[in-house]
């Protein structure tokens, strides 16, 4: 116990030396404005050469010192190996552009893009390696070989000591860094003022990049995404948005002001994103493409209009860029961006935008569609979704039309495509939109999500698909009910019909489940609406000739019986 306790304290000294030199190094390099991110690194290669000296100190004193051989050349190995394990660790690996099933592939992508996590290892490796290399010293010094016991203990020690100075180190470099980029930046971003980008926006000739206060920080991005280099480029952008965002909402500037300062801000990242894309700079283009959005949904909180349909317009475009080069995860920030524009406009009660973010989205969802992408569906049916239902929250009716048509398109396209799945995630979303439109009497839009769902359940009929029919027919009557609530009688007439029109495949093929779940529908229905469902049974009837009689009485019979269940005469 007593040899535990002295070790233990051999071993303080040994950390604060090793954590005040890790710091020494951090501070000079930063004082001479020299790379930081490689610290960790570097002082592995110092440790590397305090082992090389130990290993060379019995030659140079005539062999009158003598040393464990195997232990230290084991300890130089393992230097040289973190030594290297650490400058690989620093290198910049450029995530898939393509979207993986494989969990270990997924694992690997996420590592690629976490390149804080790799910096923050290396800071460890370093701390690690120091201080290995200095107890190594003292093992030296003390002329008298260390037992296992208190290698052992060391080594415990070692460990998560290692780890606190290398995670300190980290944050102090995160810090470090942070001063580095704001001390670049803050002058220009201080020149970023109201007075000065009027004076840029309403100037015209060669004279306007003369006064423009973005300028300088657009030619750092630049510069950075041309060297290759990470960090200033990402925080370059940040300002840049803020810059704009702070102008948008704080300055009180005119309404045509604030579109010309919409449009100049964007155009200044646009072409950010654009070089980034040449340069092979994906987290650059896609920090450009997410800045455009946030942009663009702040612009709409102000009723800027004009510029927020050129936003949409760039954001299209790098679509077509990207859908030629393959950039799976990249579509996925265009697709998230145009559907915070369109659920914003759709929030603020502007009218123009929400229906041209649904048809860009249904373009794009067509094209997944084609493409078999799951995962890109799913994303663009959630954000058609989230357009449509705030559309029809706020009362915007050709909006939720639109929507609705769009995922219509896709749902049928999944149905025929085997994305059963998909296809009924649309069904379930129109369902909502469908009748939060009914709740808001937006008859035509309520009409139009009924009219979707009975297509798509049409598509389910023809492919058998009894699963699907049974979302298709519960969503129909679901509608149904809030439209007869509402006193939407031509809206309930179409749930009928749409009904009517699912329902018969579920007969004619005999699918129990799904003649079960069309009878539950009509008969919640016929509380309300008896004289209606009545005739629209009259009507399926006559798609059963005498041949296929059985087929109809069986629905006939599950229909009485939910009728009973639902309490009707």
């Amino acid at each position: 116990m007593s040899s535990l306790i002295s070790t233990a304290f051999e071993f303080v000294p040994i950390a604060i030396f090793s954590a005040i030199f890790f710091f020494m190094v951090l501070f000079i390099k930063y004082t001479n404005r020299l790379t930081i991110r490689s610290v960790g690194s570097d002082i592995c290669l110092g440790a590397l050469f305090i082992q090389i000296t130990l290993l060379a100190m019995p030659v140079w004193m005539s062999g009158e010192v003598s040393i464990n051989i195997a232990g230290h050349m084991a300890v130089t190995i393992i230097a040289l190996l973190l030594w290297i394990t650490s400058a690989w660790l620093l290198k910049r690996r450029k995530p898939s552009r393509t979207r993986s099933a494989n969990i270990y592939q997924k694992l690997i992508d996420y590592l690629k893009k976490q390149g804080n996590i790799r910096e923050s290892l290396s800071y460890v490796l370093g701390a690690f390696t120091i201080t290995a290399s200095l107890m190594m010293v003292l093992d030296f010094i003390s002329l008298k070989p260390a037992t296992w016991n208190l290698q052992a203990v060391q080594i415990v020690l070692l460990v998560p000591g290692s780890v606190i100075i290398g995670m300190a180190g980290y944050y102090v470099y995160r810090y470090l860094q942070k001063e580095q980029l704001n001390q670049t930046f803050e002058r220009f971003y201080k020149e970023i003022t109201r007075d000065n980008i009027l004076i840029t926006v309403q100037s015209t000739g060669t004279r306007k990049h003369d006064r423009d206060p973005t300028q300088p920080i657009v030619d750092i991005i630049r510069g950075s995404i041309m060297r290759g280099v990470l960090g200033p480029s990402i925080f370059g952008l940040e300002i840049l948005k803020n810059s704009c965002i702070e102008l948008l909402t704080t300055s009180g500037m005119r309404r045509q002001s604030l579109d010309r300062v919409t449009s100049h801000f964007i155009s200044q990242i646009d072409e950010i994103g654009k070089l980034a894309l040449k340069m092979d700079e994906d987290e650059s283009a896609a920090g450009s493409i997410r800045i455009i959005g946030e942009v663009g949904e702040c612009a709409i909180s102000k009723g800027i209009e004009v510029p927020v349909e050129d936003i949409l317009r760039r954001l299209f475009e790098y679509y077509d860029v990207l859908q030629l080069r393959g950039y799976e995860i990249m579509k996925m920030t265009i697709i998230d961006a145009i559907s915070r524009i369109g659920s914003a406009a759709a929030t603020h009660g502007i009218e123009s935008i929400p229906p041209r973010s649904g048809d860009m989205l249904g373009t794009i969802g067509a094209s997944a569609v084609r493409d078999k992408d799951r995962g890109a569906i799913k994303e663009i049916s959630t954000a058609l979704y989230d357009i449509g239902k705030e559309s029809a929250a706020n009362s915007l009716e050709s909006s939720v039309k639109q929507t609705a048509l769009k995922l219509r398109d896709i749902g049928v396209s999944a149905v025929q495509n085997d994305m059963a799945q998909e296809a009924n995630q649309i069904v379930s979303y129109l369902e909502v939109q469908g009748t939060i439109a009914a709740s808001n009497k937006l008859e035509l839009g309520t009409e139009q999500a009924i009219w979707s769902i009975k297509d798509i359940g049409v598509a389910y009929g023809y492919q058998h698909m009894e699963t699907g029919i049974n979302a298709a027919v519960s969503a129909l009557g679901n509608i149904g009910m809030e439209s007869s609530s509402k006193k939407l009688d031509d809206a309930v007439d179409q749930a009928l019909w749409s009904l009517k029109e699912v329902s018969r495949y579920a007969i004619a093929d005999g699918l129990d489940s799904s003649i079960k779940q069309s009878a539950r529908s009509f008969a919640r229905l016929a509380i309300p609406e008896e004289d209606k469902v009545t005739a629209t049974l009259k009507d399926i009837r006559k798609y059963f000739d005498a041949d296929e009689a059985d087929r109809f009485s069986k629905f006939e019979r599950e229909y009485i019986s939910a009728l009973k269940a639902a309490g009707a005469h």
